[in-house]
């Protein structure tokens, strides 16, 4: 075999050996620079409004900090400007069980329809906060006062009402069927198993210049 034979073969296999090194290091490269699949971003918190039509206490969990408590069906067809309109009053010092009573036997909550797309199902864990805030009847946007006399009218001008006595702060205990409420919540993509961050019972103020009529004495 002549010499400038041997030569040629030799370049052939080291040009091929480079051929082949740049190759494996390009998809070496390749590999290196495709990004891992995303990771997943965390829900967007979602929030409903509706009327509690339905309570159901969960036995406490042994061991869990953040077991539930409660789990609420919230009826999001009753909207609160029509749910107000005959619950509403100068003042809010009835106890849990008197507003829920009341608020069970609005129109709203007893004209509005229950189906399968207006029920929202969210569970009360001893995590979540439950607060109370007081707006107005035609106060539909705002995220209440804490106190009722901080409520303001369409005019924006305070009750003279003054309290007699505090306003009822409500607990988890007291969510009841006929209370408003406002729930926010992380949807966890299985139904009946959204854990609320927050709950906050919305009491109707009525905004009044005058303070109402004593009642007479019976005589």
């Amino acid at each position: 075999m002549s010499h400038d034979l041997v030569a040629r073969i030799k370049m052939v296999v080291a040009a091929s050996v480079l051929v082949a090194g740049a190759s494996s290091l390009g998809l070496g490269q390749q590999k290196k620079d495709t990004p891992t699949a995303a990771k997943k971003d965390p829900a967007r918190a979602e929030k409903v409004s509706g009327v509690i039509v339905k309570a159901e206490k969960v036995a406490k969990a042994k061991g869990k900090s953040d077991s539930t408590l409660m789990r609420l069906s919230i009826n999001t067809n009753a909207v609160w400007r029509d749910w107000a309109r005959d619950q509403a009053s100068a003042r809010d010092e009835g106890s849990p069980k008197k507003d829920a009573t009341k608020g069970a036997n609005s129109i709203a909550t007893r004209g509005e329809p229950v189906d399968e797309n207006s029920l929202v199902v969210v569970e009360v864990a001893s995590t979540t906060r439950v607060e109370t805030r007081f707006r107005s009847p035609t106060d539909e946007t705002s995220k209440g006062e804490t106190t009722p006399g901080k409520v303001k009218s369409d005019e924006a001008t305070n009750s003279t009402v003054r309290p007699t006595s505090k306003a009822v702060q409500f607990r988890a205990e007291d969510l009841l069927p006929g209370i408003y409420v406002e729930a926010e919540y992380r949807p966890s993509g299985s139904q009946g198993k959204e854990t609320a961050s927050s709950v906050t019972v919305v009491r109707p103020i009525s905004v009044l210049n005058s303070s109402p009529p004593a009642q007479s004495a019976p005589k």
